[in-house]
């Protein structure tokens, strides 16, 4: 195919310009007077050919700018820096204003002779006030985001307050009376295994609010996470066999190491399983599974419990998301542990995800966590 002939291109170029109709184009000599400008830029500003050539392009943009020379300044990026872009407001002819993304280019002849420039405005306020929408909607959610964090703060420390008094009367009692008959003991035991799980939320509330706002400090050392998650499956023993369950874990014989605060990989690796025991019923199966995958350590904590729903998997790490279950064998919660466990891993540079085929299916959180670096 043979090129176009350069009256041709140009033909073809102008009938471009003109077609455009969403995109203004304009011709300006060395000083910034309007030369030519396309049909488009007529309907945009408002000014009739007649009206504004020979006028300069300054007119065109707010006062403010023009007040701050930003006309000019273009000029001399265009001409030292190649093609200056610029999305600013610009004016009508009838004073309006709208938000243009354009772009100014200067225009030479071969023997490198300044012609004048060549201008392409598009009016996206759209986009704008789409940005000036997120912006606001931004900071209406950073507000929020804090006054949760306060609320969460006041309401954990509240609830901390009746705990030690608890405990102390527990304590009392089981002191004063050393053989308890079987419905008193039943009874010393449901309240212990209730401010137990009231102590986890709260700490839980606590950490949560820490790590909002940043005052959570990793003490980091070396983690065999074989033997984090070992001692984790030991700490959950007593609630996996009351509840009748089977838990299995699986792990490498070679030591899979992250640098980690251990306290709070526990207390990752505690929340998945607590939340394993909660949502299967009697005689379920639970199972740890600890790997490496690239440069990442893995831990996977599974069961075949009530699962989860699909339409709730994207929404499953956000605090206060709850599974509901006819299952009268869960124990529902306020939805803090999940938020927590991803904050952390977070912290630690890792991530968390979920899988779940549905409800009745059981479900799989996979912790992935940096590998330490050899010396």
């Amino acid at each position: 195919m043979e090129p176009l002939p350069r009256e041709e291109i140009e033909r073809r170029l102008l009938l471009v310009a003109r077609r455009a109709n969403d995109h203004a184009f304009m011709l300006l000599d060395a000083q910034g007077r309007i030369q030519w400008w396309s049909d488009a830029s007529e309907t945009m500003f408002g000014y009739a050919s007649g009206e504004i050539v020979g006028r300069c392009v300054d007119e065109l943009f707010v006062e403010e700018d023009r007040a701050t020379g930003i006309p000019e300044y273009e000029r001399q990026v265009s001409t030292i820096d190649g093609p200056a872009e610029d999305d600013r407001w610009m004016r009508r002819k009838d004073g309006s204003t709208f938000w243009a993304s354009g772009i100014l280019v200067e225009l030479k002849d071969e023997s490198k002779r300044r012609l004048g420039f060549g201008k392409i405005l598009r009016n996206r306020t759209d986009v704008k006030e789409q940005l000036e929408l997120l912006r606001n909607l931004a900071r209406d959610l950073e507000a929020d985001s804090k006054r949760k964090d306060a609320f969460l703060g006041v309401l954990s420390h509240e609830l901390r307050n009746p705990l030690a008094p608890i405990a102390n009367a527990l304590g009392i009692i089981r002191a004063g009376v050393p053989e308890m008959t079987h419905e008193l003991g039943y009874a010393v035991r449901v309240i212990e295994r209730q401010m137990n799980m009231l102590e986890r939320l709260v700490e839980d509330l606590l950490d949560l609010t820490r790590v909002g706002a940043g005052k959570v400090d990793l003490r980091l050392a070396p983690i065999v996470v074989q033997e984090l998650a070992q001692e984790c499956v030991e700490d959950v023993g007593p609630e996996v066999r009351r509840r009748r369950h089977e838990i299995q874990l699986v792990a490498p014989d070679g030591p899979v190491v992250v640098e980690g605060d251990r306290d709070r990989l526990h207390q990752v690796v505690m929340n998945l399983l607590v939340n394993a025991t909660k949502y299967t019923p009697e005689g379920g199966h639970i199972w740890v599974k600890v790997t490496t995958e690239g440069e990442d350590a893995v831990v996977k904590v599974g069961d075949d419990g009530v699962g989860i729903p699909t339409e709730m998997l994207p929404r499953i790490f956000e605090l206060f998301t709850q599974v509901e279950s006819t299952r009268t064998s869960s124990r529902g919660g306020l939805g803090i542990g999940l938020a927590l466990v991803k904050n952390l891993v977070g912290l630690h540079g890792g991530s968390v995800q979920v899988r779940s085929d549905g409800l009745g299916k059981g479900s799989e959180f996979t912790v992935r966590l940096p590998l330490r670096k050899s010396e």
